[in-house]
């Protein structure tokens, strides 16, 4: 029997438990918290004459941000505009970041553990460590479908793939996900749901948005497990969830309607090492497969490991992207041929950024496991169907010079004479070694006028020298 008190709760607030008694409490309290923080901003702004503090990552450019070479009064100092970076923390939502941090006891409370397997965790994180890298010959197909290996991976990988790839789609430009109301999507070896619940985190402008979802893996129990966890992600932020349809199966299998955005991460790492199989022909086949599901306007999203084989299959799936007319959004600032391919001899295209910020009862799981992480590396490719063939959502042309030259970082900082640093760049004229005093950071993407004088090339790497300074 339901009293008028229980008709006062949304679904998601009965998910969680809560009684009447307990919201009106809550919502007391939430209005005595917001007087009072009001109440200390007006203070605060008196005493300090309105300014706000910076924070730890204030150093990193914001979008559309001057940033000047330390020479640059120099003849050859140049004004460098920021686009942003890939990974900005301070573009993650706050709830987003909030359900980051306590995303273990959201997990407990979909896919809860006993005393015995969660003192057995960190050994059972540590054996599917080994099954995912240097044992994966020996993985079955359907090892997910093992009780200790879906644990170790909710608990564990789970939240390390959300920690990326939040911090990625948070940063992404807004246009790349300007997919219409009711909207169907796809998610190929989607697992316990960690894509969709990534962007329902990272991106409040498609959680707002009625979307369908179809999930589709070979594990049943994953895509349940991870369903649970979405509906428990869901009733957090108070919202409701997209409509999640389960599919049983692997790429190829039919589905009853197509979608206008197609995301898979972490799934074909596994296909690259098809035996005899060339690696352009494998990226042709499975991009063939993945448009089979799609809308004539259509959105993809593929994010693989930050390892030099995925990057390089990324490449072929691109260059095979262009041919069937997608243009490629992100990280490409350009939509000319590849400079960081994976080739033999050449460099190939990974981000990477540090985990310092990563929630700190993760870090320990990690230490705890054997597996301490000081970085988060991966490649990926977003591409959409050309609406202009001249230009990507970032404006970079493909054909040659527009007086600006656009490029974005992607590698580590190198250490050069006389304390300079030098950074590997991708941009529409090939590979760039950009060589300044000031920091950058990989992911991040920048524009300047383009030089008149003809750009040195380094002996090393072949790539072009642009002296910031």
């Amino acid at each position: 029997m339901r009293n008028d008190d229980d008709a006062e709760l949304t679904w998601y607030e009965k998910k969680r438990g809560l009684t009447a008694s307990k919201k009106k409490r809550i919502n007391e309290n939430k209005i005595r918290g917001q007087k009072l923080a009001l109440k200390e901003t007006r203070t605060s702004k008196e005493n300090s004459g309105g300014e706000k503090k910076s924070g730890p990552h204030s150093s990193m450019p914001r979008r559309n941000a001057t940033v000047r070479g330390a020479g640059s009064g120099h003849p050859r100092g140049m004004a460098v505009s920021s686009h942003g970076s890939l990974f900005d923390i301070n573009s993650l939502p706050k709830e987003c970041a909030e359900i980051l941090d306590e995303f273990q006891s959201i997990v407990f409370s979909a896919y809860p553990l006993g005393s015995k397997q969660i003192a057995k965790l960190p050994h059972h994180i540590k054996e599917l460590s080994h099954l995912l890298t240097d044992e994966r010959g020996e993985r079955r197909l359907g090892y997910m479908n093992r009780t200790e290996t879906l644990s170790a991976y909710v608990h564990y990988f789970m939240w390390w793939n959300l920690v990326r790839l939040t911090r990625l789609f948070a940063n992404i430009e807004e246009d790349f996900f300007s997919i219409p109301e009711d909207s169907i999507c796809l998610d190929i070896g989607s697992g316990p749901l960690t894509v969709p619940i990534a962007l329902f985190l990272s991106r409040p402008d498609l959680r707002r948005k009625k979307l369908t979802w179809y999930c589709m893996d070979i594990s049943q129990q994953a895509l349940s497990a991870g369903e649970n966890i979405f509906l428990s992600v869901a009733a957090k932020l108070q919202c409701e969830p997209w409509k999640i349809i389960r599919i049983k199966g692997s790429l190829g299998i039919p589905v009853r309607q197509k979608a206008a955005f197609v995301t898979c991460a972490n799934m074909f790492n596994e296909a690259i090492d098809e035996a005899g199989v060339p690696p352009d022909f494998l990226a042709k086949k499975h991009l063939e497969k993945i448009l089979t599901y799609t809308e004539k306007n259509t959105r993809l999203l593929i994010i693989e490991p930050g390892v030099p084989k995925s990057a390089r299959f990324l490449s072929l799936m691109r260059d095979a992207m262009l041919r069937k007319k997608f243009t490629p959004c992100s990280p490409c600032p350009h939509t000319g041929a590849c400079p960081m391919s994976g080739e033999r001899g050449k460099k190939w295209c990974n981000y990477a950024f540090s985990t310092e910020d990563a929630p700190e009862t993760l870090r320990k799981l990690s230490e705890k496991s054997g597996l301490p992480k000081e970085r988060a590396v991966l490649s990926f490719i977003a591409a959409k169907t050309a609406a202009s063939p001249e230009k990507n959502s970032q404006g970079a042309k493909s054909g040659g010079s527009s007086g600006t030259l656009t490029f974005r970082i992607a590698s580590d900082p190198i250490a050069l004479p006389k304390q300079r640093t030098g950074y590997y760049a991708c941009s529409e004229q090939g590979l760039l070694l950009v060589v300044t005093h000031e920091n950058l950071f990989s992911g991040q993407c920048c524009s300047l006028t383009l030089p008149q004088r003809p750009l040195s090339t380094d002996q090393k790497s072949g790539a072009l020298i642009l002296e910031l300074d």
